[in-house]
């Protein structure tokens, strides 16, 4: 799917979640919460970076059709420098592995107005999660198992 198709049905998404038409389960898994001596390091420009990845996957059947999208952030930091990277995939349902690698064949062109769609369809399923409104279903996994 292109990224302008996949913005405009992540926006329509949006506005039936917000009306309580659509009913989610979002599967997480990141490094963020774990000790800075858990994380993976890295060298880069003569600088040890601690690196910290997160993969969201956003599970919904929309007008009769399973949709599974997975989005990877991978974050760098050093003292107060931050460098990201984001990444958006769209794989068959029987590939659910929060794993760069695997899910690369089926990785999607990201612009800034897709990751903007992705980050407010994030910023709802938290608030939706808060209201405990039954339309979102968390599955939170450890990153080392």
């Amino acid at each position: 799917m292109k990224p302008a198709a996949l913005a405009k049905t992540l926006e329509e998404m949006i506005q039936e979640t917000k009306k309580g038409h659509l009913d989610w389960l979002i599967e997480l898994q990141s490094t963020d919460g774990l000790a800075p001596s858990l994380k993976q390091r890295i060298t880069e420009d003569d600088k040890e970076w601690v690196v910290d990845e997160c993969f969201i996957s956003f599970y919904c059947k929309y007008h009769g059709k399973d949709y599974l999208m997975i989005t990877y952030e991978h974050i760098k930091q050093h003292g107060d420098q931050v460098r990201s990277d984001n990444l958006i995939f769209m794989p068959p349902l029987n590939v659910r592995y929060f794993d760069v690698g695997i899910l690369s064949p089926y990785i999607v062109d990201a612009d800034a107005v897709l990751l903007d769609r992705f980050h407010q369809l994030w910023l709802l399923m938290l608030d939706s999660s808060k209201k405990k409104d039954g339309h979102v279903t968390f599955k939170v996994f450890d990153p080392y198992e």
